[in-house]
């Protein structure tokens, strides 16, 4: 009787022996942390972003920083709002994915290969166009990715609605100018009283 509890105990042991290696397996391939990793479709300095533009309608919507100015491409006597302009710019210098796909389909499955926006961020590097494709209602967000590079993203919905803004939201309204125009004012006085 005790030579088979012997047996019975050991082959327990082995079985949790075993089950610890397996185990222990598994949390080698988690991050240390236990979170996932932040993956970035775009990711840089706000202040390198020279230019950026979108398709809105038939219109392509551009737009370039002069000194610490961002103007419309189109007329660039328009006064625009500086606030949602630099808003705008610092969502495009990081762009989180809510998911990478690495083995994807074709474009045409995420509607990349005729895409619902287009947006260019321009730096002294160069130009990246982001590429918009369909919507996935049920994560949601849009099909996204960096024309040239292979790696398809989903990325939450509040960029592509972020940048179908009609060009009268971001200009600066009467009241904005009027406030500006008087900070200036009052500096230029401050500043010939020195």
């Amino acid at each position: 009787m005790k030579g088979k509890r012997l047996i019975f105990v050991l082959i327990l042991l082995v079985i949790c022996i075993g089950a610890y290696f397996v185990v222990k397996r598994l949390d080698l391939n988690k991050t240390d942390s236990g979170e996932e990793e932040t993956v970035y479709v775009n990711q840089m300095e706000a202040g390198d972003i020279t230019g950026f533009s979108y398709v809105n309608g038939e219109d392509t919507l551009a737009f370039s920083k002069d000194g610490d100015t961002w103007r419309y491409d189109g007329d660039q006597e328009l006064s625009m709002n500086q606030t949602s302009i630099t808003s705008m710019v610092a969502v495009l210098a990081e762009i989180q994915a809510m998911q990478a796909l690495e083995d994807h389909e074709e474009l045409s499955e995420y509607g990349l290969d005729k895409p619902s926006n287009t947006i260019s961020i321009t730096t002294k590097e160069g130009t990246k166009e982001l590429i918009i494709g369909n919507e996935n209602e049920a994560a949601d967000g849009y099909y996204a990715m960096i024309n040239g590079e292979d790696k398809v993203y989903l990325i939450s919905s509040s960029l592509p609605s972020k940048f179908s803004a009609a060009l009268d939201t971001l200009k600066e309204t009467e009241s904005e100018e009027t406030a500006t125009e008087t900070e200036t004012a009052a500096e230029d006085e401050t500043t010939s009283q020195e």
